[in-house]
């Protein structure tokens, strides 16, 4: 028996019609009874074909790949539930976004740092670790955003694209302007 489930169905199918045809052909003549075993012994003159043109049969592992999933059905007529399983099981690695969330986390505290030098009289210093942490937060944030789009960890991207957003210098001193301008005006 063929290994290759087309190649069983094929063989199943003819199995069939030669029985169809020996019990339709029971009450006919002789002839007509040797056409329509004939008929049913030889394979079907209809023959599948692959996306590439060529005959449908076995085919490398590479070329089995290339195959879409609507074709593959479509040449097999029927569904495998146990590749849905193992696609429903796999899942993807949520790393992405670990290390957008930890690098926003880092940002974050590099940033309050920034802001304790500052406070401290060393505008210069606090400065230079300010332009670093803009670049950190932008980093976290386009990695936040891979993650979570991408599903690398979506809660994780999607805390780190927050985290990101809020803990960049930028944006709090604007927010620090807008919500306390006082604080800033050193009287």
């Amino acid at each position: 028996m063929a290994s290759d489930p087309q190649q069983r169905a094929a063989a199943q199918r003819a199995a069939a019609q030669r029985a169809a045809a020996q019990r339709a052909a029971a009450p006919r003549s002789g002839a007509a009874r040797a056409a329509a075993v004939q008929r049913a012994a030889t394979p079907s003159t209809r023959q599948t074909t692959s996306a590439a043109g060529g005959p449908a049969g076995p085919r490398s592992p590479a070329t089995r790949s290339d195959t879409g999933d609507f074709e593959r059905l479509m040449q097999r007529n029927t569904v495998d539930a146990r590749a849905l399983e193992r696609s429903a099981r796999r899942r993807r690695n949520p790393i992405v976004g670990k290390i957008a969330l930890g690098l926003a986390v880092v940002s974050a505290a590099v940033d309050a740092s920034a802001f304790a030098v500052f406070m401290g009289g060393d505008t210069t210093f606090a400065f230079g670790i300010c332009f670093v942490v803009v670049f950190l937060t932008l980093i976290a944030a386009v990695l936040g955003f891979i993650a979570a789009v991408g599903s690398f960890g979506r809660w994780y991207g999607a805390a780190a694209v927050v985290l990101a957003f809020f803990a960049n210098p930028v944006i709090l001193i604007v927010l620090l302007v807008v919500v306390a301008p006082e604080a800033l005006s050193g009287t």
